[in-house]
């Protein structure tokens, strides 16, 4: 699932092309991933180009947005004959003909095409979503005095404490991992086992690993390493420290081997040394 760098990313390519461009029209290919009346912003223009979480909102106006939900195989790809913007779960997509048969919902500006597609459908295009609503703040905008009240009574495994986005926005798998390593925290540990000395440095580490995300323009998901796209995937792939690395040794060189299990249903990657909390 695209988290906070790859949204990231996509805004601010998005921001390049889209913003004082007319939507002229809509052309809805599935229902399923549409809530609400995007007719609404027909024949509006775009003010900005934002984000909040993991959610992307295209601004028509003050109460005027258009938000986007990738979930685990979402995309926006961004067309006007001449240079493409793409962003979410990379695929064959970004680089083959648009329309193709993942497309969910056509968006015709004055001087591009916007697609969204969704190989799953398990994402949304929503209108004024109330979703974002329930975020968390995000990490860039916390104090460390309320990450530490955030989650030093939380009863859970921090690695899936940090991924509640109702605690705190747009910290998804990849790098609730890899800053549980940079901090030498085990992710099974639960959070109110962390001290607020732990905490804080988690906290630091979570911002870490995030800015180097977006540095990196996000990470290409493993269905996708050996797509030629062209540099327009991440690269934050090539920088995990330990996601992905099940059976390889820890960066750190202090023996560990890099383990997966399973937390809140998700995989999870760790170094039986560098992060034993024990």
């Amino acid at each position: 699932m695209p988290e906070l760098p790859e949204i990231e990313t996509v805004k601010l390519q998005l921001q390049k092309v889209l913003v004082g461009q007319e939507l002229i029209n809509i052309n809805v290919l599935n229902q399923k991933v549409i809530q609400g009346d995007l007719d609404l912003v027909v024949n509006k223009t775009v003010l900005g180009v934002e984000r909040m979480g993991k959610v992307l909102l295209i601004k028509f106006g003050e109460n005027l947005k258009l938000g986007f939900h990738f979930k685990m195989t979402g995309q926006l790809i961004y067309d006007n004959g001449k240079e493409r913007v793409v962003g979410g779960h990379p695929t064959e997509d970004f680089v083959a003909k648009m329309p193709s048969s993942h497309t969910r919902v056509i968006f015709s500006f004055e001087k591009g095409t916007l697609f969204f597609n969704d190989q799953r459908l398990f994402g949304w295009v929503m209108l004024n979503p109330k979703f974002v609503d329930k975020l968390g703040p995000e990490p860039f905008v916390m104090t460390d005095d309320k990450f530490v009240e955030t989650f030093k009574n939380v009863r859970k495994p921090i690695k899936v404490a940090l991924m509640d986005q109702e605690r705190i926005s747009g910290v998804g798998n990849i790098y609730a991992n890899d800053a549980c390593w940079e901090a030498r925290v085990n992710p099974s540990t639960l959070a109110k086992q962390l001290s607020a000395e732990q905490l804080i440095l988690l906290f630091e580490c979570v911002k870490k690993v995030l800015k180097e995300g977006i540095m990196y323009g996000g990470a290409t998901a493993a269905d996708a390493k050996y797509i030629d796209l062209h540099g327009l995937g991440g690269h934050y792939q090539e920088h995990f420290r330990v996601y992905d690395r099940e059976g390889l040794k820890c960066l750190r060189n202090d023996g560990g081997v890099i383990k997966k299990i399973t937390l809140g249903g998700r995989g999870t990657y760790f170094c039986p040394v560098c992060q034993n909390n024990e």
